[in-house]
């Protein structure tokens, strides 16, 4: 099967999108597909690497608007090669991509990941809607990560029937352990004793400064990882109101040195609040390391990746004494921790791992082309 992805940006460059579609196409690489992207470079510059058997086409980019790259060149470069392919895989939101998909011939199957709605440009969004319903329209599959992610959509309800749940995944690897990394759990562990992890960019929506008043009363550590527009805040609020037992680390670069961080820590806490938060991949990561989780109850798919009571507690966002309360009830009864931890792992190893990820979406391209041939032979027979 040959298979092409439109997408914003691909690797190197990052970012939660980016990351999905590369797992998407690594996997089918894995299951013997031809896998070819087809993105914007971050330059004024056309280029075409192969990367881990994902022929990759980087087309110079004009301009960005609203936070869209202008790239002609790619709408030309995909009229060009787009016969070559049994299924296009868009990666929404992206609104240059989803206008020049509805060229995109009829026998061709057209298929999209929904990773979030389009929010923060209110007035854009008067126009894109009548958009991003024609492109759905179009679109042979919709994938999404959760039932929440279709269930608060504005757009998704009225396709609701073209939706298949395919969760996310990580890179399981990244977090195995090695001597390096039980070196580093070791010192950890000594330094810091029992930790709360917080891993992410530090953005309002996270719900940091509601950890931070949190910190005031709770009887653990909590180490913040990430960087982002609100640290120098939030660690101004830490020195201001001398909370001792918060420390930031910042973005961490070394590998062994971040899966250690999971492996040591009592739990993670992901205290976002709102739906900007749209799944909290973090999340799969504490599931993996055995860890239990506190996330919040808010309109996205972040409730449904773990289970209440069993692998996490979910609480009311901006709940800084509710959030204190849970970190208290984990820091003081570690046989619920391993206990909540390993219910964790075993959910991370039914739902969401790289293998069940590549073998949904593998199986789920093969039934859209198996329709196609079988209306085939329906055509010729009558």
């Amino acid at each position: 099967m040959k298979i092409l992805h439109l997408g914003k940006y691909y690797h190197p460059y990052t970012g939660g999108i980016e990351t999905v579609t590369k797992d998407i196409c690594e996997g089918m690489v894995s299951k013997g597909h031809e896998v070819t992207v087809l993105c914007s470079n971050d330059k004024n510059k056309s280029e075409e690497r192969n990367i881990n058997g994902v022929n990759v086409i980087y087309s110079s980019r004009l301009l960005v608007l609203l936070s869209q790259p202008i790239n002609l060149f790619l709408a030309l470069t995909l009229y060009k090669i787009v016969k070559n392919f049994d299924v296009v895989h868009v990666h929404s939101p992206n609104p240059f991509a989803e206008l020049i998909s509805l060229f995109i011939p009829k026998n061709i199957k057209v298929v999209t990941t929904h990773h979030a709605d389009v929010e923060r440009q209110k007035i854009f969004l008067k126009f894109y809607k009548h958009l991003y319903n024609a492109f759905l329209k179009r679109c042979d599959k919709i994938y999404v990560a959760t039932e929440n992610h279709i269930k608060y959509s504005k757009f998704l309800p009225a396709f609701k029937d073209k939706c298949e749940v395919i969760p996310f995944t990580i890179d399981e690897s990244r977090f195995n352990k090695n001597p390096k990394v039980e070196a580093h759990i070791k010192e950890l562990r000594e330094k810091h004793g029992n930790y709360a992890l917080f891993v992410g960019r530090l953005v309002s929506y996270k719900g940091l400064d509601y950890l931070v008043e949190a910190a005031k009363t709770t009887n653990g550590k909590i180490l913040i990882v990430g960087g982002g527009p609100d640290q120098e805040k939030l660690e101004q609020k830490v020195f201001d109101s001398r909370i001792e037992n918060v420390e930031f680390l910042g973005k961490v670069l070394d590998e062994d040195y971040f899966s250690a961080l999971y492996h040591a820590s009592n739990f993670m806490v992901l205290p976002s609040t709102t739906h900007a938060e749209n799944f909290g991949v973090v999340q799969l990561e504490a599931m993996y390391c055995r860890k239990p989780m506190i996330t919040t109850r808010i309109d996205s798919g972040v409730p449904l990746v773990g289970k209440h009571n069993e692998t996490s507690f979910i609480i009311p966002p901006k709940d800084s004494e509710g959030l204190s309360r849970t970190m208290n009830i984990l820091f003081e009864n570690q046989e619920l921790v391993r206990q909540m931890g390993l219910n964790a792992m075993k959910r991370f190893f039914k739902l969401y791992t790289k293998n069940i990820f590549n073998k949904s979406h593998d199986e789920s391209y093969r039934a859209l082309l198996e329709d196609t041939s079988e209306n085939e032979d329906f055509k010729i027979a009558a």
